[in-house]
């Protein structure tokens, strides 16, 4: 891939920045995508002492981006697009990682956390339970600012179709989020480690695209329970919405996981006109 360059992008909706708190909940750092050559994850992100939240109605904030080219394309030419969505205490310098050395022509689009936490960024407080009304709030505050960003670029670059979403833990949240409520951006979903809170769910309409989620079976941090739960109930509402698990594998991107992210990535960009 190009050289990549830190863009920013201004979001429409304002947003909750705020620092996270220790995971009884998702024990306050996840570990980073697996590198290039397929092996486990690299080591964790220490946690950072929890900082004041700040106000819910903060100025709206600017969506900064890495933005690459794969496969040898020319960033001029019209190009699938994919937004990449890192996990709490990562950043867009190592997540764009995922897609590296990918053989086929995408636009690669990996936005920076709206919060910076330890070495790195996060995307919404986590001072609640999963499952809570406060962390599916900020899940969908984040999405909004998200969605704006996506339709921005989308705009502004030349691409073919709908965004193409993955992310992993707070970003696999967030791919679900923008799969369920912002369908008009997005044209395919490939959440990791994430998870669907009940305020997050509702928002599941006909009109949702595809939808893989892809989860290890001894994820601790996220259990694939109740994931699994809200691919089943997506499915009973007439989405198209699957799950693929990996047993033995916690809370990362193993290997085989990145290798069936870059297939299904590759399916769904030749599919974009």
């Amino acid at each position: 891939m190009r050289p990549a360059r830190l863009r920013r992008c201004h979001a429409s909706s304002a947003l909750a920045l705020a620092s996270l708190a220790s995971l009884v909940l998702l024990a306050a750092c996840e570990r980073r995508a697996a590198p290039p050559g397929g092996g486990a994850a690299g080591t964790e992100q220490q946690a950072p002492p929890p900082a004041p939240a700040a106000s819910a109605t903060a100025p709206a904030a600017a969506v900064e981006y890495l933005e690459e080219v794969t496969g040898g394309a020319d960033r001029n030419e019209a190009l699938p697009l994919v937004i990449a969505i890192h996990g709490l205490g990562d950043r867009p310098e190592s997540f764009a990682g995922l897609l590296s050395g990918a053989d086929f022509k995408v636009r690669l689009v990996v936005p920076r956390g709206l919060a910076p936490y330890g070495g790195g960024y996060s995307w919404f407080p986590l001072q609640q339970a999963l499952a809570s009304d406060d962390v599916g709030q900020g899940i969908l505050r984040a999405a909004a600012a998200l969605a704006a960003a996506i339709e921005r670029v989308a705009a502004e670059r030349p691409t073919r179709g709908k965004a193409i979403v993955t992310g992993f833990s707070q970003g696999g949240a967030l791919t679900f989020a923008l799969a369920l409520h912002h369908p008009r951006v997005v044209g395919a979903a490939f959440p990791m480690g994430g998870w669907v809170p009940p305020a997050v769910l509702p928002g599941a309409g006909a009109a949702a695209p595809a939808l893989v989620a892809l989860h290890g079976e001894d994820d601790r941090r996220v259990p694939i329970g109740p994931t699994r739960d809200a691919i089943a109930a997506l499915d009973a509402r007439g989405l198209r919405a699957r799950l693929a698990s990996y047993p033995g594998v916690g809370h990362t991107v193993s290997g085989e996981m990145r290798r069936d992210l870059l297939q299904l990535i590759r399916d769904a960009a030749a599919e974009m006109r």
